[in-house]
């Protein structure tokens, strides 16, 4: 089976978009690749879903990588990786904690820095600073339904008459 992602450049990292359910095979291959120092795992309430961004280094060349999935509110489900990287085990909690992405196969998935009968997930945008739910607060639509696949290719120049042999206008 092909992996689903688009891989772009932005800065000094290669940035990985994937689709949640190839996150855990795309970081398999990562780790093959010698990617071995998990920097940070993130979670981020996007306003339509939410996304796991996971920031890996490899040392022997320091090239640096990120992993994104969107994952929507109604099922915010992620493979974790705590069996490639140990040290994500917590940022995994912290992201369940905070935001309710469940990480499956975790080996300890419960809060770490709010109480356990703690029912809210704090830095969900549904709600304000209080806890409390935002009146009318809707989703945003999700922004690319496919943002996990690459751009078409660029029109060959001079458009269609070029592309079959014909000369450019």
């Amino acid at each position: 089976m092909e992996l689903r992602f688009k891989k772009e450049r932005l800065f000094d990292e290669d940035v990985y978009t994937v689709h949640p359910d190839d996150y855990r095979a795309l970081c398999e291959q990562l780790k093959q690749e010698g990617y071995d120092f998990p920097r940070s795992v993130s979670g981020i309430d996007m306003g339509y879903g939410l996304r796991v961004t996971l920031h890996l280094t490899r040392m022997r060349d320091l090239a640096k990588v990120a992993v994104r999935t969107d994952v929507p509110y109604e099922n915010p489900v992620v493979a974790s990786v705590t069996d490639l990287w140990p040290g994500v085990e917590w940022y995994e909690r912290e992201a369940y904690d905070m935001l309710g992405i469940r990480f499956r196969g975790h080996p300890d998935l419960r809060r770490i820095l709010l109480e356990d009968e703690w029912e809210l997930h704090p830095l969900l945008k549904r709600y304000d600073t209080g806890g409390y739910p935002i009146p009318g607060w809707e989703p945003a639509p999700w922004p690319d339904p496919e943002p996990w696949a690459p751009p078409p290719p660029p029109e060959p120049e001079g458009g269609a008459d070029a592309a079959e042999g014909g000369e450019a206008k």
